[in-house]
């Protein structure tokens, strides 16, 4: 079939709730309502950039399902290969924003959601032809065992069809144990062309070593992967191939957090967004660290900027002379 889609993501999208301010749901009188998924942020942070997106899920027909579902179409992202089931329920979570020395609080409410029933035969595999990039997340694998057949059976589908195959660890401890997540994801990971992973998470899960560019060159090779990009936190990002190593420093500096939900899928979609662009990894990087710069800017999971405005963060940049 033709290519429709720059990218494809997968996986469940929750409901956000947050206390008004820096409230503490104890307090609440009214919350905020956001949505909120690794992959639906991802595919709809590359709308924003300029590109054809669409995100697959499961989810219920309700009018609460509809809305979460209409809201990410509302940012350019297709959406038609969702499938809605009868009953069921969105999962929600709700997060307590602050500021140090108090730490932000994230309680979830998602246990038998709809999207964590999802099988292979809830899958439109005709429209992953249609894309030229496949994104998921350890997310998804994390919800069930029928997600994580499914996670499985989609990321062997792609690669065997010709797509781009990335993948964000995205290690929640809320989900699962470090032992189980290591075990799960590891097999998958020589199915990628590119694995993003925190170096906290590398070291909890594939117990990598301390010393992070030794710790990107094990994990590379052992995943057999094409880029592995392991991110240091504020210390910046390397992005480790199978011949050469490139390291940068995050340089883009956040006098004010406002919100740090949703920054790594921010520096998943500048990076992707840059390697289509035919950008270099170093560059990439670049745009990976403006994009989750932007990000903890503004309050919710997405980063809804332009091609314009992150190349204008960039070219600020004096260190970004990259192209």
């Amino acid at each position: 079939m033709p290519e429709q889609f720059d990218f494809i993501t997968l996986g469940e999208t929750m409901v956000r709730l947050s206390p008004p301010g820096f409230q503490r749901i104890a307090q609440a009188q009214s919350f905020d309502f956001q949505i909120g998924g690794a992959e639906s942020n991802v595919a709809i942070n590359l709308a924003w950039l300029g590109f054809k997106t669409a995100w697959l899920s499961r989810m219920p027909d309700n009018p609460l399902g509809r809305r979460v579902v209409s809201q990410i179409a509302s940012h350019g992202v297709d959406t038609s290969g969702v499938r809605f089931v009868p009953g069921g329920r969105v999962g929600v979570y709700f997060i307590e924003l602050a500021t140090p020395p108090r730490p932000n609080r994230v309680i979830y409410d998602r246990a038998g959601s709809a999207a964590s029933q999802m099988t292979s035969a809830d899958v439109d595999f005709d429209r992953i032809t249609q894309a030229r990039w496949l994104h998921m997340t350890g997310i998804t694998p994390a919800l069930s065992a029928s997600c994580r057949a499914m996670t499985a059976d989609v990321m062997r589908f792609a690669r065997d069809h010709g797509l781009i195959v990335s993948f964000d660890v995205n290690y929640r401890a809320l989900l699962w144990s470090a032992q189980e997540a290591g075990r799960v994801l590891e097999p998958l990971m020589p199915l990628c062309h590119y694995v993003f992973v925190a170096h906290r998470d590398a070291m909890t899960l594939f117990a990598a070593p301390e010393a992070p560019r030794r710790a990107a060159e094990v994990l590379r090779l052992r995943f057999g992967c094409d880029v592995l990009v392991m991110t240091l936190a504020e210390a910046g990002a390397i992005a480790q191939t199978e011949s050469h190593q490139v390291e940068v420093p995050q340089p883009f500096k956040v006098p004010q957090i406002v919100d740090r939900i949703g920054a790594g899928d921010a520096f998943d979609a500048g990076f992707m967004a840059a390697r289509v662009w035919g950008l270099s990894l170093e560059a990439s990087l670049h745009y990976a660290h403006a994009m989750s710069a932007l990000k903890l800017t503004l309050l919710g999971d997405l980063a809804p900027f332009s091609k314009d405005e992150l190349d204008q963060l960039v070219a600020g940049c004096s260190a970004a002379s990259i192209r």
